[in-house]
This record gives structure tokens, sequence and C-alpha cells, in this order.
């Protein structure tokens, strides 16, 4: 396994952390990308480097739009690492991209496809054939159904589901326990149940 650093240094870093470790990488550090003056120091028993800290192996540990935290680091030389706590189920026939983290409790089926640096959070579910965007956010619980496209840097929260065959568009927000039984624009959030567009960006 790889020796890697997290990017972040927030609370959720620590948990990208522990489950890097569970997963058997050597975390050496964590890349501060937000607060210089936090380089330097340190944060949850490890080292806080800047990205021209790089080149290394690194997997995102921090909120916000995935895909340009990635640009970030790319641009110093990071390479992205996946992590797949042991405690996930991934079948055999899904791909998962570079940086992809996996937490514990998550279940990913056949032929499903994970786009890189997407983060599938603890207990989310995805089913056969889906689809994950590039940066896209399961949070905690999320549940998305078979033959399902999730966008580019979307946001699935907490509990929501998708049914089968749904396309939710690029950076969209589906909000806490929603229930999504159509299709979702990009750049808009939905809410309710069943889900209702609420704003568009």
């Amino acid at each position: 396994m790889a020796q890697l650093h997290v990017a972040g240094t927030g609370s959720f870093a620590l948990e990208v952390v522990e489950y890097a470790r569970a997963a058997g990488h050597d975390v050496v550090g964590l890349v501060e990308l937000i607060d210089p003056a936090r380089v330097g120091g340190e944060a949850h028993g490890l080292p806080v480097v800047g990205p021209d800290a790089g080149p290394g192996a690194t997997v995102l540990g921090l909120g916000g739009n995935r895909p340009s935290l990635w640009s970030l680091l790319a641009e110093h030389g990071w390479r992205a690492e996946r992590v797949v706590h042991p405690a996930a189920v991934v079948s055999p026939s899904a791909v998962l991209g570079d940086g992809v983290v996996v937490g514990p409790g998550a279940v990913v089926g056949a032929a499903a496809e994970v786009g890189a640096n997407a983060l599938v959070s603890r207990g989310a579910l995805i089913g056969h054939h889906a689809r994950i965007g590039a940066g896209a956010v399961l949070n905690p619980g999320a549940n998305i159904a078979g033959n399902t496209v999730i966008g580019d840097g979307a946001v699935i929260g907490m509990n929501a589901a998708v049914v089968n065959g749904i396309t939710v568009g690029e950076g969209a927000v589906v909000a806490a326990g929603a229930v999504v039984v159509r299709e979702v624009e990009a750049a808009t959030r939905v809410q309710g149940v069943p889900a209702r567009l609420f704003t568009r960006a």
C-alpha cells in the first residue's frame, strides 16, 4: 500500500486518515489547501505541509469543490491515491477512478463506475451499472439505484435516494433525505419527497 498524505486538516480529514490506515496505507502528513497559516504545524498528530511540498500520493479529505481542489494538487505534481475501507463491499466488476474514497459499510454494485476523486461516504449504496461522476459526493446513507447517472461534482445528501435510471446533472445538489424520482438538471438543488426544484445556480 502507498505512503500518502491526506489533503485537508479539518475533522473529515481525520476520518479519511483512519480509512486509509485501516486499508493499510501509511499516512505521513496532511496537505493544507485553504489556510497557509496552518502549514508547518500539526493536526491530528500529523505534520501539515503546503501543496508545494509535492509530488507524492494524496487523497482528498476535505469538503468543497472536489474537482477544483484536486486541480490545485495536480498543479504541484501530486498523484491521486484510491482509499477503500476494508469494511466496504466493492463488486469485482466495478471500476473506481484514481483518488476515490470509499468509506466503511459502503456498497458499490456490479459494473458500477465511480469517477476520479469521488467520495462514497460510510454506508452509501451504489447500484449495479450506476455511473458516479468525477468529484461527486455521496454523503452517509445515500442510496443510488442501478442504471443511474450522477454528474461530475454533484452532491447527494445524507440518506437521500435516487431511483433506478435517473440522471442527476453536473454540480447538482440533492438535499438530505430527498427521494429523486425524475431527472435533476445540472447546477440545481432539489429537496423533499418526492424531490422538487428548490434553487438554480
